[in-house]
């Protein structure tokens, strides 16, 4: 039985290929407008949320193909071969390596934590109309992210 503290979360890509599940739920959930974001999820943003390695067990994870991209943060960023929708991301080495999923690829979508901060918002398609703080460029965005992943 898993308990009520300690939410077993699952989910996948858009097709199964590649699926997981999770031991807690995840420690941070944000949403990025930068560009190798869109890239990535051909989305006007990138809504993820973020879990320590050794939280989460992946399957067919053999199925993804990775690409890095330029700039810092350099997530490992990985789609699905069969459906060809984004899977997960990596950034970091173990044991202090973080994985990124699409906020989306969870089946129980009413435990993720909810949105708490958008980052590089300068690089945004569209206005969001939400009360959540609002980050602009590298190093402020790349510092609030920190901050929410290590619980400040």
């Amino acid at each position: 039985m898993a308990h009520h503290n300690h939410p077993h979360l699952h989910g996948s890509c858009s097709c199964g290929t590649f699926s997981f599940e999770t031991r807690k739920a995840p420690v941070a959930r944000f949403v990025c407008h930068c560009l190798f974001c869109e890239a990535f999820t051909g989305e006007a943003f990138s809504d993820v949320s973020v879990l320590m390695s050794h939280q989460i067990d992946m399957k067919g994870r053999e199925a993804l193909s990775f690409k890095k991209y330029r700039l810092p943060p350099n997530l490992n960023r990985g789609r699905c071969r069969t459906c060809g929708k984004p899977a997960m991301e990596t950034m970091g080495a173990r044991p202090l390596q973080l994985v990124f999923i699409p906020s989306a690829n969870f089946a129980e979508q009413n435990l993720l934590p909810p949105v708490r901060l958008h980052v590089f918002y300068n690089r945004r398609v569209a206005d969001v109309a939400d009360d959540l703080p609002k980050y602009e460029r590298y190093w402020p965005s790349q510092f609030s992210i920190t901050k929410t992943i290590l619980g400040f």
